[in-house]
């Protein structure tokens, strides 16, 4: 499907890399896993915790604030402690935070310990999206897509295993769930636990000591990296709503429920997601990550006003926007590795903690206008959002048109050099030879 020359570590073998593959694969599972199947526990927690609006939406500003503390943690200590063990670290302090969560008896102690749970969402994000920018060097918008489709799978499964274990345990309510979660997310440890990894760091030790390449610390620095950042939140806002918003607006606008209704709408959304990631690869590479990204962007908000407008029915046409916003995230991480080129692994693994530092607030103030405005408003902000993500895309792909411009004008400009520098080398030594010569003296 693919080859791959890696300086990184030297060239792979093919089991190597597929290895590999699957690991990063594997944590995407994990992430959508944890990250869905709070779609179905959130609404629990809001009845048996008597939670405001303004308190979940503090909830979900939590779960961004996880994955940025999660992410950035990891973009730290990726170089110092390998992918290998930063990735079964995030397992196992979900699956620590998982446990508690069922123990929790009000608001500070849920959101205390969901902080713990939601690390896989930046643990298991950030380290496989920095790998995969070292090992996707061909068929990039194939490989990226099928990432994430993995994600989607994980976003299916993670409602659908929420639905069985509260129809099984009715009276443990989310409590059982969380409970529950630990069985998947051991598997997964293990399996990832037991593949060797080639590729062990970001960075080889001679990359190292040359310096080369961004540090986190110069990303961090990037105005450049805050831009991509600030794109993508906006974006994942967008694509997000569905499980941040979705299954209130499901209980509290069509008065649906959450464990019935909501996870079968939520697992459609993300089977039809994780579909187009499936084969959507192939677009990507056919026409380019730009031309897609406008294409899906301008579809997904025709999707979510019709949806939003038509009620209840709404309900069957709503998920067949997982089908647009499923393009957003990994493609938008092809633009960025077209912009930062073989030096993407560090900025992409800093962009990730960034745009959910910028989510934070947004989370908390869609909550606050719930409860001012109606629990309509929340999940309806996804149009206005994408909106404004598709006008900071444009300026984004006129500022990279730019900068190619620029490397292509410096590249020419440097191949003319050399031959002019031996021209005038001839030039040189013909008039010194003519200087010289016994006939011109004579």
């Amino acid at each position: 499907m693919c080859s791959c020359n890696l300086e990184m570590e030297g060239n792979l073998t093919k089991t190597q890399f597929w290895l590999l593959v699957f690991c990063a694969y594997a944590c995407m599972v994990g992430q959508g896993f944890i990250d869905n199947v709070r779609s179905v526990t959130y609404p629990m927690m809001k009845k048996d915790i008597n939670l405001s609006y303004s308190q979940f939406g503090s909830l979900q500003s939590m779960a961004q604030f996880s994955y940025l503390l999660w992410s950035l943690a990891v973009a730290l200590s990726l170089q110092k402690l390998g992918f290998k063990l930063v990735i079964l670290l995030a397992f196992i302090i979900s699956m620590v935070g998982c446990f508690l969560t069922s123990t929790a008896s009000n608001f500070w102690t849920l959101f205390l310990y969901q902080l713990l749970a939601c690390a896989g969402m930046g643990g298991l994000d950030d380290a496989p999206h920095a790998l995969s920018s070292i090992l996707f060097t061909s068929n990039t918008g194939i490989l990226m897509l099928l990432l994430h489709s993995c994600y989607g799978l994980g976003a299916i499964i993670g409602p659908i295993f929420a639905g069985v274990v509260n129809k099984w345990f009715p009276q443990y309510s989310f409590r059982g769930i969380t409970i529950g979660m630990t069985i998947p997310l051991a598997l997964l440890a293990l399996v990832v636990a037991c593949v060797p990894f080639a590729i062990k760091k970001p960075k080889t030790e001679e990359h190292e000591k040359t310096h080369s390449g961004h540090t986190v610390g110069s990303a961090l620095m990037s105005p450049m990296v805050w831009f991509q950042a600030l794109i993508l939140v906006i974006m994942t806002t967008g694509e997000r709503a569905t499980s941040a918003w979705g299954g209130m607006y499901l209980k509290d606008v069509l008065h649906l429920d959450p464990a019935k209704e909501g996870a079968w709408f939520n697992s459609c959304f993300y089977l039809v997601f994780t579909l187009a990631r499936l084969v959507g690869g192939f677009l990507v590479d056919a026409i380019g990550a730009f031309a897609t990204e406008y294409l899906v962007m301008i579809g997904s908000i025709v999707i979510f006003t019709v949806g939003l407008a038509i009620g209840k029915t709404g309900v069957y046409v709503l998920p067949f926007a997982g089908a647009f916003v499923a393009f957003f995230w990994p493609t938008f991480i092809v633009t960025c590795m077209r912009y930062w080129k073989e030096d993407a692994a560090v900025p992409i693994s800093c962009i990730l903690p960034m745009q959910a530092s910028l989510g934070i607030p947004i989370q908390y103030v869609l909550g606050v206008l719930n409860d001012k405005f109606g629990p309509r408003v929340a999940y309806s902000a996804t149009v206005p959002m994408i909106v404004v993500a598709l006008i900071l895309l444009v300026i984004y792909h006129m500022i990279l048109r730019k900068k190619e411009a620029k490397e292509k004008e410096a590249l020419l400009t440097n191949a003319e050099q050399p031959v002019e520098v031996s021209v005038n080398c001839v030039v040189c030594l013909q008039d010194s030879f003519i200087g010289d010569s016994p006939s011109v003296h004579s």
